[in-house]
C-alpha cells in the first residue's frame, strides 16, 4: 500500500464551517432576539437584532451576520453577512472575527483578501479559539496571505492541538511523522494521531492504521491496523478503505492453507 503524503492531504485543510449562534449573550438588548430565534420566530429575531445592531450592539451584529449566512427563512446573503460580521469583529467579537476571516478567504460576499483573512483569524486566535489557531497554522504553512513560516505554522497547530482541535492534532502528527519543520519523531506523531482518532477524526484514524500496519512507534499489529482502517473507512475515507481491503485480502490468503488443511483432515 502506498504511504500517503500527510503534509499534502492534511495540512491544507481549513476549518471552514461558520460559527452559528454558539454564544448566548447576557446583554439584555440581545436576549429577546435569542428567545425569538430559538422559538423559530426568525423574522421577529431579525427585527429585534436589526434594531439593536443599528445602535452598535456587537452581539446583535454578529447574530444578524450569522442569520444571513445560515439562510432559510431569512434569505442567505453573504454580502450583508460580511457587513455585520465586520462591525462585530471590530468590536472584538471572536466568532464574528472567525466568520469574517472565512468570508475573506473564500471571497464570499466580499472581495477575496487572504491577508485580511489572516488578520482576522489572528484576532480570533487571541481569544484562544482553536479553529482560528488551526487555520492560522494552515496559512503560515502554505504562505497564503502571509510569508510562509513553518515555525509559526507549528506553533499555531500546537496551540490548536492543545486546545483539543482534532484537525490540528492530526496535522501536527503528520508533521512529526514526516519530519516537516522539526526532527522526525514517530512517538510524538502516534500520540497526536491517537488524540485525534479518539475524537473520531477519520484522517487520524487512517494514520494510526498506517502506523500499526508498518510498525512505526509501535509493534506491527494487523488487528489494530484493521480496527483503525475500518473506523476511518466507515466515514468514507478512501485510502483507509483501500488499506482495509488489502489487509483483509492478505489475512484471507495467509489463513487459506490452514483452512485447506482443516478441510482435508475433516474430510
Amino acid at each position: 500500500m502506498k504511504h500517503r503524503d500527510h503534509t499534502k492531504s492534511v495540512s491544507f485543510s481549513f476549518a471552514i464551517f461558520f460559527i452559528f449562534f454558539t454564544t448566548m449573550s447576557n446583554a439584555s438588548e440581545a436576549l429577546e432576539g435569542w428567545s425569538a430565534y430559538y422559538k423559530g420566530e426568525y423574522h421577529l429575531a431579525h427585527r429585534l437584532w436589526s434594531k439593536e445592531a443599528i445602535k452598535g450592539n456587537p452581539e446583535s451584529q454578529f447574530a444578524l451576520g450569522a442569520l444571513y449566512t445560515e439562510g432559510g427563512v431569512i434569505p442567505q446573503n453573504f454580502s450583508i453577512a460580511a457587513n455585520w460580521f465586520k462591525k462585530a469583529a471590530e468590536q472584538n467579537i471572536a466568532d464574528a472575527q472567525f466568520n469574517l476571516a472565512i468570508l475573506y478567504s473564500q471571497g464570499l460576499g466580499i472581495e477575496q483578501d487572504l491577508a485580511a483573512a489572516a488578520h482576522w483569524y489572528g484576532e480570533a486566535a487571541k481569544h484562544n479559539m482553536a479553529e482560528a489557531q488551526n487555520n492560522l497554522g494552515v496559512i503560515y504553512f502554505s504562505g497564503q496571505g502571509v510569508a510562509k513560516d513553518l515555525d509559526k505554522a507549528f506553533s499555531w497547530f500546537q496551540q490548536a492541538a492543545l486546545n483539543g482541535n482534532p484537525q490540528a492534532q492530526t496535522t501536527l502528527g503528520a508533521m512529526y511523522l514526516d519530519g516537516l519543520g522539526m526532527k522526525q519523531n514517530y512517538y510524538s506523531a502516534f500520540e497526536w494521531f491517537d488524540k485525534a482518532a479518539t475524537q473520531d477524526f477519520a484522517e487520524a484514524q487512517y494514520s494510526l492504521g498506517v502506523m500499526y500496519k508498518d510498525g512505526l512507534a509501535v509493534l506491527k499489529n494487523r488487528k489494530a491496523a484493521i480496527k483503525w482502517f475500518l473506523k476511518a473507512s466507515k466515514q468514507g475515507h478512501a485510502a483507509a478503505d483501500e488499506g482495509l481491503n488489502q489487509l483483509l485480502e492478505e489475512e484471507s490468503t495467509t489463513r487459506l492453507p490452514y483452512y485447506n488443511s482443516q478441510r482435508r483432515r475433516l474430510g
